[in-house]
């Protein structure tokens, strides 16, 4: 760092500390009452004042394609990162406001040099790109794209081992075009990944998604790999654990994001599924899937959000996507039931339409719809579901 950039170093600092001061301070009260005796200023300095948040593997990202500024996401100091100081100013009235933060900020750190003025420029278009802020258009008209809905096998789970040709078939037969098997490395509804991909194609479905566990990604990265080559799938998706601390969110983040790397090589990016755990409130009033999300590189890792998971414990997904847009190339689509049971897409409470007008700021690729409790069986169900969603105007 010259002279030039030290002389300006408090300026930024301080912009810093009241970007951050709002969300910060309950936690920062709470480890001063708690410190015995008082920690040394040197120990505060290098304190970490924004546990849980954005690290510095991803780029300073607002979304897809042009909303990704691709300038990495820096440490300012005591663990802050420039996409923590900038959504510590959330929610943003409108979009111009949102742009003349980046902008107040990106300014402070060229001058402080930072970031370079190339680098500056990059992050300033990427917010002015992006959706956040903006109204979302809501026409009524548009439709769900065709060759965009799909079926997770897991609604037609019971007639899968048995009859998988019929199954698939009857699938085929009421409209489906994609499935998504859930299941282990060679191990799904009891067959190997290559006896069952030729009985999904014969059927006429093709399998952008598949289900494995996070033991597969940690212990056999390789049948990952060879499984969705088998399938043809570029989406490969875990779920999680209801005893998870915010420790544990972390540690499977950094796990996500060092096989998402090695997944991306092979042309697959690796998913979280959610259910509802993920959105328990926990240490700082920090989630579990706010870990997930700020800690995973958007670049390599992606998620699948269960609309109705997340809709069940009151987290409402378009609160979701402004907060971490172009994050969810997947969705579970699955209704709930006034009773808060599960029902086909188009027969419960879910307000699907509103979600979906903010489709293209989640960055959705498939819809994927479910029922886990499917009546009067899961053929029945999923094809009441695929015509509920084809039915459907945003």
């Amino acid at each position: 760092m010259n002279s030039s950039s030290s002389h300006h170093r408090p300026r930024a600092r301080h912009l810093l500390a009241v970007s951050l001061a709002a969300t910060l301070l309950p936690l920062t009260a709470a480890a001063a009452s708690a410190a015995e005796p008082e920690t040394p200023a040197a120990e505060q300095v290098a304190a970490d004042n924004c546990p849980w948040g954005y690290t510095t593997s991803s780029t300073v990202f607002f979304g897809r394609d042009r909303a990704d500024s691709g300038v990495p996401n820096r440490d300012l100091g005591d663990g802050c990162t420039i996409l923590d100081t900038i959504w510590a100013g959330a929610p943003f009235a409108d979009h111009g406001s949102f742009v003349s933060a980046v902008s107040g900020l990106t300014n402070a750190l060229r001058q402080d040099d930072v970031i370079t003025a190339q680098e500056s420029a990059s992050i300033l278009r990427a917010a002015a790109d992006s959706d956040i802020g903006r109204p979302q258009p809501a026409p009524g008209t548009r439709e769900v794209p065709d060759d965009r809905i799909g079926l997770v096998l897991y609604t037609v789970r019971a007639t899968m081992p048995a009859t998988p040709e019929a199954t698939l078939a009857a699938l085929a037969a009421c409209g489906y075009r994609n499935a998504e098997p859930s299941g282990a490395v060679n191990n799904f509804y009891g067959k190997r990944a290559d006896t069952l991909a030729p009985l999904v194609a014969d059927a006429g479905l093709s399998v952008p998604s598949i289900g494995i566990g996070l033991g597969d990604l940690q212990n056999n990265l390789d049948g990952v790999i060879a499984n969705a080559r088998a399938f043809g799938a570029k989406y490969v998706r875990i779920s999680g654990s209801g005893s998870w601390g915010l420790d544990d969110y972390s540690a499977v983040a950094a796990t996500l994001n060092a096989v998402g790397a090695k997944l991306k090589q092979a042309g697959i990016t690796v998913a979280y599924h959610n259910h509802g755990f993920e959105f328990t409130t926990q240490e700082g009033g920090v989630r579990g899937y706010d870990v997930l999300v700020r800690e995973t590189d958007p670049n390599l890792v992606a998620m699948e959000l269960d609309l109705y998971w997340a809709s069940s414990v009151g987290a409402d997904p378009v609160e979701l996507i402004k907060q971490y847009p172009g994050r969810f190339s997947l969705f579970h689509v699955k209704d709930m039931a006034a009773d808060g049971s599960f029902a086909d897409v188009g027969e419960g409470t879910i307000d699907f339409a509103r979600i979906f007008t903010h489709s293209d700021m989640a960055g959705v690729d498939y819809y994927l719809t479910e029922n886990d409790n499917p009546r009067p069986n899961g053929v029945s169900s999923a094809c009441d579901s695929y015509t509920g969603l084809r039915a459907l105007r945003y």
